[in-house]
């Protein structure tokens, strides 16, 4: 989602007046779990997860107005809705960081991608490095000599229509964490996310209102506790 300089300005006006209550409705509003040393959300589609170079209007910023003291530890992209966790203090955020570098917690992603994919209850997996493109800013590509490797599980769930065409849902879940490493998986794979503003075309883009992809379930130990624990958040679409 791309903003012209006025109106980035007009939003950062905006978000800049608003009261005190009205973060705290919003931090009310999209909390799944807290406790004194974590904070699990539901972001919202359309929000940047912190803030842009320009635009400082973020999940964090507005978090950040209800507690000074929450700290980031993982993102999604703008575009993309579900599940985020935030520390709320240093010893947690380091703890589960950690387990991010370790790639111990498990993150599972909900998508519809167009046309018809495999069988449904197909399983696989596409292993394939993902890389920035500055050529095609913001995009990113799949570089074969790129040496980060990426890898994405899938399982395929339904077959289904949206707006009269074919498309299917897919259950998703990044081994790696690359930046747009789902999209650009589904784009190599010649099943474009539905309604994708940056990868999809013609109808692929006009069939939904949004980009199809959420993350719809999260698995870590938590950090003072040490048991395992999940949070899920149903698919908006």
């Amino acid at each position: 989602m791309l903003f012209t300089d006025e109106e980035v300005n007009a939003l950062n006006a905006q978000e800049n007046a608003r009261p005190l209550e009205f973060f705290q409705a919003f931090a009310r509003d999209i909390t799944i779990y807290e406790d004194d040393d974590i904070w699990i959300v539901d972001k919202p589609v359309g929000l940047l997860s912190v803030n842009g170079k320009t635009l400082n209007v973020s999940l964090l910023a507005r978090l950040e107005r209800v507690n000074p003291a929450v700290k980031l530890i993982h993102r999604l992209d703008m575009d993309t809705s579900g599940l985020l966790i935030f520390a709320k203090n240093a010893a947690a955020q380091t703890h589960i960081s950690k387990q991010f570098i370790e790639r111990l917690p498990q993150k599972k992603y909900q998508a519809r991608v167009f046309g018809q994919w495999e069988s449904i209850g197909a399983t696989g997996k596409i292993s394939v490095p993902v890389r920035y493109e500055p050529a095609t800013k913001p995009r990113h590509i799949v570089d074969h000599d790129w040496s980060k490797h990426a890898l994405t599980m899938y399982e395929i769930l339904a077959h289904e229509e949206c707006n009269g065409h074919a498309v299917t849902r897919v259950m998703l879940k990044p081994v790696t964490g690359r930046s747009h490493q789902l999209r650009v998986h589904m784009v190599h794979v010649d099943h474009v996310m539905i309604g994708d503003p940056i990868y999809a075309e013609g109808t692929a883009l006009e069939i939904a209102p949004r980009l199809n992809l959420h993350a719809q379930h999260l698995r870590l130990k938590h950090p003072v506790l040490g048991a395992w624990m999940d949070w899920e958040s149903p698919s908006p679409f």
